[in-house]
This record gives C-alpha cells, structure tokens and sequence, in this order.
C-alpha cells in the first residue's frame, strides 16, 4: 500500500493522528523527527543550533529515504514543504494528507519550550501558519480539517485517501 505523509502545522496532531491512524490501517508508523534524530545521532534541538539549513539538509535526506519506503503512516515535521524536493520525494510512494488546524487550537494546548521554531512565542506560531499555509494546499492530495475528536480525524482521513485513490478529489 502506498503511504500517507501528513503534513502541518506543528501542534496540528500529526503525530497523534498519525499513530492511530497506523494501527487502524495495520501500517508502520514513521515520526519524521525521530527518523531524522536516529539517522543524524543528534536532536533537532542541535541541529536547529547549528543552523536551521543543517536541519533542512538533514530532512531532505531524510525524505529522500523515506520515499523508498512502502505501507507506511509519515508524519513530517511543519517545515517539510519548505523545501519542494521534499514533497517531490515523498509524492514518489505516497498520498500527502494535509492536516489544517485552527491557530487558535493550536495555541492553546502545544508546549512551545519542545519545539524549536516556537520558541519565539505565540506570535511565531500565526506568522509560521501565514508563511507556510498556501505551500501546504499546495502539495497536498488531500486536506483535513482537525476540528473534531482525533477518531473523527483518522476516521475523515481514511474515507479521504480510499476516495483519492479512486480518482476522487477532496477536502474534508
């Protein structure tokens, strides 16, 4: 089966979603941060502190492997649309489901301490979600919205991607 690589916003429920959503569909699951980590033997706390562009340059290698992969729920870190060859690889073997979350949810229940490009504060997050949202319908096959229970999004996600599959189009 071809995989699913979510994408969005950090604290959009990527990797929530993502793990329930491979023990429904009985798929292995990928954290693309975790990959990145165990690939580069360092965090992305310590990449992000050597460059920002030394953890792009990690991800990308990183997408490019995980492309050679099959039957497999991805969830990508929020900045992999930065880089078009990143969707590129991954649209190889996979559908690219985009997980869209209101801000405001977002803001209300992530730890921003945990995440690098959040650190900045609240402010950070809107203008991350402005510079990034048009690159993420851009590349998606499919968009979600996460604005229910986390079963009714693995749920909307399964209904979509059989559909998309099919030669159907849609956002749900």
């Amino acid at each position: 089966m071809k995989n699913i690589v979510l994408i969005g916003m950090p604290g959009s429920g990527k990797s929530t979603i993502g793990l329930m959503l491979s023990r429904k569909l009985e798929m292995k699951f990928v954290d693309m941060d975790e990959h990145i980590e165990r690939r580069e033997q360092k965090s992305i706390k310590e990449l992000f502190a050597i460059s920002e562009e030394c953890f792009r340059d990690a991800e990308t290698r990183c997408a490019e492997e995980l492309s050679k992969m099959d039957n497999c729920i991805i969830s990508a870190g929020g900045g992999i649309i930065k880089r078009k060859e990143n969707i590129d690889f991954l649209k190889q073997s996979s559908t690219i489901v985009f997980i869209n979350r209101c801000v405001e949810d977002i803001v209300s229940d992530i730890d921003m301490s945990t995440r690098p490009l959040l650190k900045d504060g609240i402010k950070k997050v809107y203008d991350l979600y402005d510079e990034r949202i048009e690159l993420y319908k851009e590349y998606c096959d499919i968009e979600i919205l996460n604005d229910g229970s986390i079963q009714e999004t693995v749920n909307k996600i399964i209904n979509n991607v059989e559909k998309y599959n099919k030669g159907e189009k849609g956002i749900s």
